[in-house]
């Protein structure tokens, strides 16, 4: 407070000076309806310079927050939706239980470590078991397949992506319903492989991969990728290469699928396979 004083008392006239040409202005500006008009524009091209240049820079630093809602409002509505879809198969088929049952749940998480240059990546989840998530759900974004949670602890979880070797998946041509395994190569990040397509199949560069929804872990029709190139390989099937569809090196948000009827299932696959 000593230090103001002093200041103040050093420059008295300058700051006097200051104050004297702020009140003329003012005068001036409150006494004549041109200057007021100039000091209006003006007032407003000050105000028009801050929003455009510091604008942006106050989106960008609620960008991450807008992105986290928004992974919360689109689990919101892959719960609300699923649950809807068991409803209209029930009401448009055969009516085996009065209260018809969801199959799937939607669990949102942020990645918060992950590798991209190594032969066995990972990406690693801010939620664990105590949020749900256990081994064996399957992880998508909204660009589409992600990978499946390979271990959990309480409130982290690992995962497998796509582009690990050791990833498989049970994929199909959307267009026609062929569907086949498809792997990482095992170079790069964008890049997976479709066999076990016959040769006799109609394929076409640019036609859309989804899950075929033969396992216990991914529902069918989730977005995996688009055919970059095709070849013919000994044995009469295909050898396809896919664009991946989800950006790796660009992944923040995801969300856990739950299968409410997994355990029925594979029991129900058990028993099959044992007789």
């Amino acid at each position: 407070m000593r230090n103001l004083l002093k200041i103040i008392v050093r420059y008295y006239f300058f700051f006097l000076f200051l104050l004297l040409e702020a009140v003329s202005i003012f005068l001036v500006v409150q006494h004549n309806s041109y200057h007021q008009a100039q000091f209006i524009n003006i007032t407003r091209s000050v105000e028009g310079f801050f929003y455009t240049n510091f604008g942006g820079l106050r989106e960008y630093l609620v960008l991450k927050q807008t992105n986290l809602d928004l992974n919360m409002e689109n689990t919101l509505l892959r719960n609300q939706l699923d649950g809807l879809n068991r409803k209209m198969e029930t009401s448009t088929g055969f009516i085996y239980d009065s209260v018809p049952r969801r199959q799937f749940s939607y669990i949102p998480a942020s990645v918060i470590n992950s590798s991209t240059n190594k032969q066995f990546n990972f990406i690693t989840l801010d939620k664990g078991r105590h949020h749900g998530i256990e081994p064996e759900m399957a992880v998508i974004s909204a660009g589409g397949v992600v990978g499946v949670v390979y271990a959990a602890s309480g409130g982290f979880s690992s995962v497998i992506p796509m582009i690990n070797r050791d990833f498989r998946l049970s994929a199909k041509i959307r267009r026609n319903g062929y569907f086949g395994s498809l792997s990482w190569t095992g170079t790069g990040y964008d890049l997976a492989i479709l066999k076990e397509i016959p040769y006799h199949v109609d394929i076409r560069l640019g036609d859309t991969i989804v899950t075929s929804g033969y396992s216990a872990i991914f529902p069918e029709g989730i977005m995996v990728g688009t055919i970059r190139d095709f070849e013919a390989e000994e044995g009469n099937f295909y050898t396809i290469a896919v664009t991946i569809a989800v950006d790796y090196k660009n992944l923040s948000y995801v969300n856990v699928i739950r299968n409410l009827l997994r355990d029925e299932q594979l029991e129900l696959e058990r028993i099959s396979g044992n007789d």
